[in-house]
Formats: C-alpha cells, structure tokens, sequence
C-alpha cells in the first residue's frame, strides 16, 4: 500500500500538465501495479498518455488478456478524463492478491486528443475534435478571443434575418423566432474574426462543430469528428461531415489504430464521452444482418448490466431492423470497428452533461420533439445554477463590443466546457458505475491455462509428457462470433522447446490448437522425448502456450 492515498480531483477538468502529474502519483504510489508511458505524440506534440495496469511482480503485461479504456475523443468533453482516472484509482486501490490485476491488463488513456482539449479547457469555447487553422475558409469565422477576457464565447449580432430573439423568460437566453416574434433580432457566431472577409452578410462558422449541427448550411470550413474516423463503414465528408481525409487521418487516431491493432490479446474496448448520460452498445450503422445473434445476446446482456450499475439508460446509436438501407447511421465509429475489424465487444458511457445535473433525465431529452422543448430546459438549467449560488460562471453576460469587422455587437453566452460536461463535483456515484461495469466486462475475458501435466517415464531414457491446455475464461478465445473470422484473433498455439540433451520423437515442436471455447474448452497434447544416455539433468524443455486473447504461459517441464 502506499504512504499516502492518490485521489482525483472532483472540483474541475485536468488540464493536460494535471493529466501528467497525476498519472505520476498513480505510477509512484503503485510502481508495481501501474506504469506510465506514451502511445505517440499529437499534431502540436503532446504525449497521448497510456496508463498500463497490472501486476507485473506475477508477470508482463504483453502475456496478459487486455482491456483498454480511454477518454477525451473530443476536446469538448474534458470531464471524460476522469473516467479512465477513477478505473485506474479503483483497481489499484481494490487489488489483492489473486486479483483481476494478476490476470489481465488495462491500458488506459485519459484523454486522446489534447491539442483541442486544452484549448477547450483554457478558452471555454467548443470543438469537436480539431479545428483547421490551417485551411481556413473565406467568409468564414474562427474562434479568437476578441477582447482579452481570456475566453472564446459568442456574438450576438443584431440582424434583420436573424433566427433568434431573446427569451422573454430570461433575457439572458435567446430562443427561436418565430413569425409574430417582436424584435431585436439575433444571428449567434463564435467569438473570432471573418477569415478573408468580402464584406458581404453572409458570414460562416469555422470548424465549430457543435454550434449548429442540425444547421450544416451555417457551417463553413472543415472540422473533424474523431468518432467518425475509425476504418469500419468510414464514409467521405462529402457523405458525412467531420469524417476526416480517410480512415485514421489524424495522427493521434493512427496511434492508436496502431496500438489496437498490435496487441492482438485486447478483448474488451470502451470509450468515454460527456453526451447525456447513458451506456451506448453498437451498432452505430450498418443492416441487421451484420451482427452475429448469439453476438447481439452479449452486447444486449452486458448493455443491461451497465444500465443497471450506472443508473442511466442503455442505448443503440442505430436500430439496424429499422429498414434501412447500409451505411445508414454513423459511419466510421468506434462501436462498429471494435467489433468488426477487432472482433470484440466495444461499449461507450456517456457521463452526462450539466443538464443531467440539473435534472434532466437522458429519457426526457429524448422525447424532445422541437425547439420548445429545449428552450423550457435551458430555463430551467439557468433557474437551477442561479439557485446553487456556483462561483464558477455557466453564463457570461452578453457586453456590447465593437467588432473590427462585423461593427456593434455584443460578446458573451455559455461556457462551453461547462454546458457540455457534467457538473464533476457529482460525478462520483457515475464513476463508480461506470468502474463496476468495467470489472463486470473485464472478468469475462478469456483465459488460457496448463493443466494436468503429467510425464511418464517409460524406461531409462523415454519419456511422455502430457498435459491439457484450457480456457477457463467466460468467452471463448475469439471472443465474439465475428472474431472467429478475422485473422487479428490468434488461435491457441503451443510450442515445445527440447532441452539440451533430449531429443524430441513424435509430434511437432509447435502445434495449433485452433480456437478454444469459454469454460470448457481443453486439448489434450502430448510428446515423446529421448534423452541422450550420459544426460544427467531433470529438465526436459520448455513450454510456450501462446492463447490468444486468454493470454500467454511458460513453464519448464521436468522428468
């Protein structure tokens, strides 16, 4: 145990040097448990932090059944750190000896895009993944902060065509205009400048994603949605804005493409995000044909089992029995690669936003029907923030401010990061759901034993060795049905080393067992050695049992 117990702060976001140190004490309080280290660097050179959980005094993380969670696939959800954080806080405060730590190993990673997360964190304006500051568009508006207040927020512009009026009800919120709405009217950008303005009325917004997605024709640039950047079903931008140039474009996704892909024993994948609270299962598109039934019952079974732990509903991003035709859905996403190019069962856990804080349960926003809807919660959200007394600011009072380009306007709106994020001083009980249902997942990993082994000596100097290799896991060593096809999942393999001095009669050194079933699967192998006559030693050779996802043992075999 260490000296002095970590604890995650539950009073703000970690900023990506906070990320660092606190992965630090983690690796310093546990340095046999936990180990820091790096899957690559991002565009501007930050290090995508890879926390690597295990027992490494009964042996290596490599041999070990992996599990991975990470956090932070878009900037503007900075709370999902926390996630990975408090899984990591938990496992190693909980282990024990024959604990899940001996068996497995968890890679986690708090935050996979810290460029644009930091910028979220430090200016509390939005973005999804990464913004193009680089190809700027023209006509188009990137976030800038405008008057020196540290902050990118909004402008409000009067303008005859604009779409929106202040709300009667709170001055401070502006809502939908309709056709016997009074006047001033209201066009929102973000805070920023007009990139190569004409100086014509028609003025874009630059790579701000989540201002008005359900408004593409108000969006000008590129921005990029890593969730849709994975290679399962990518589609083009022109199909699917935010998708990238092609699968795995951005670089700190081909890092972890590349870690995915190269450790072959990873089993389990879950990703966290700060959308209304709930536990997502795939698939995100596709026909219902794509998914295996007995597959299905799993994911079905196991979604339960979160929503239960986690206290919010169980989702599907896409209902494939809908009718649909393919490629319907969210194309290029997590879920549907994690089960179709890894082969595995790939869940996502929304921590909620502030609006779950102030009451708002995930069911009801889902039976939004229209922009009333929406304008009666966000009144009760800033009655709700009023009431606590906060000292940190959700709202910004709009100031009038006089825009080099745009002329008399007014600067202010929401913080961003704090209206997408849940309140994290009471994230707690989500958290540890969202542990619990981790553990739950985790231990039904595969898991590759040697059994019975036993050697016959047949006379002075012949020898049988015998031995039954298992998985004792819940799952098989595939993992799932789909799994079963792709050749990234490693069959069960062993591999017979003879000792200097014994020679080896029937049987190939290395054999493949193939796949092994959950629970009850076992081979019986054997081999027959001759040992030489002035041989005086009692090791006959080493064994290798490479088990795929169910993990990988050695041991030496003795007369």
């Amino acid at each position: 145990m260490p000296d002095s117990t970590p604890s995650i702060q539950l009073d703000h976001f970690y900023a990506y040097d906070e990320i660092k140190a606190f992965a630090r004490i983690l690796t310093g309080a546990y340095p046999d448990l936990c180990r820091l280290s790096s899957i690559g660097k991002s565009r501007e050179g930050r290090e995508i932090f890879l926390l690597t959980l295990t027992d490494f005094t009964t042996g290596e993380a490599e041999d070990r059944p992996a599990y991975v969670a990470y956090g932070g696939i878009h900037a503007h959800e900075p709370a999902s750190a926390h996630g990975p954080f408090y899984t990591a806080l938990k496992l190693l405060e909980n282990h024990q000896a024959g604990g899940i730590l001996e068996r497995i190993v968890f890679y986690l990673i708090p935050r996979l895009c810290p460029d644009a997360s930091e910028f979220c964190i430090e200016t509390s304006t939005r973005v999804r993944s990464r913004t193009d500051f680089n190809d700027r568009a023209p006509n188009t508006i990137y976030p800038e902060d405008l008057n020196g207040d540290g902050l990118i927020l909004n402008i409000r512009q009067a303008h005859p065509d604009g779409d929106l009026v202040a709300d009667p009800a709170d001055s401070r919120l502006l809502i939908q205009r309709r056709a016997d709405s009074p006047g001033p009217y209201y066009r929102v950008l973000p805070e920023g400048l007009v990139h190569d303005w004409d100086g014509s009325d028609r003025v874009l917004m630059g790579g701000l994603h989540a201002f008005y997605p359900q408004k593409p024709e108000r969006m000008g640039g590129r921005y990029f949605d890593w969730n849709r950047n994975w290679s399962y079903n990518w589609r083009t931008e022109a199909e699917q804005q935010g998708s990238g140039d092609f699968p795995f474009s951005e670089p700190e996704m081909r890092h972890f493409a590349r870690f995915l892909h190269s450790h072959t024993k990873i089993f389990g994948l879950l990703g966290y995000h700060c959308g209304h609270a709930s536990i997502i299962r795939p698939p995100a598109s596709g026909v219902i044909d794509d998914l295996d039934l007995a597959d299905d019952q799993v994911m079905e079974e196991l979604a339960n089992k979160g929503e239960a732990y986690l206290d919010v509903p169980r989702l599907v991003l896409f209902d494939p029995s809908s009718g649909d035709q393919r490629y319907k859905g969210k194309g290029g996403h997590s879920l549907d690669f994690g089960y179709h190019h890894l082969g595995i069962f790939g869940f996502e856990i929304e921590l909620g936003t502030i609006m779950n804080a102030a009451g708002l349960k995930t069911e009801d926003f889902l039976e939004w029907t229209g922009e009333e809807d929406a304008d009666r919660w966000m009144r009760r959200l800033m009655t709700w923030w009023d009431d606590r007394g906060r000292k940190d600011t959700l709202f910004e009072p709009w100031r009038s401010f006089d825009h080099p380009q745009l002329g008399a306007v007014d600067l202010g709106g929401f913080h961003w990061t704090v209206l997408d994020n849940p309140l994290v001083s009471v994230l707690a009980p989500t958290l540890d759901g969202a542990y619990r249902f981790t553990v739950e997942h985790a231990r039904r990993h595969p898991h590759t034993v040697i059994e019975d082994i036993s050697v016959l000596r047949f006379d002075t100097r012949t020898y049988r060795i015998r031995m039954r290799i298992a998985n004792r896991g819940q799952w098989p060593t595939h993992v799932t049905s789909k799994g079963k096809t792709l050749k990234r999942m490693k069959t069960v393999k062993t591999g017979f080393r003879p000792a200097t001095g014994v020679k080896l009669l029937s049987n190939a050194g290395h054999m493949d067992l193939g796949h092994l079933p959950g629970v009850v699967g076992s081979r019986v192998v054997e081999w027959f050695v001759l040992v030489d006559e002035e041989y005086e030693g009692r090791v006959l050779g080493e064994l290798a049992v490479s088990g795929g996802t169910g993990g990988d043992i050695r041991c030496t075999v003795k007369n």
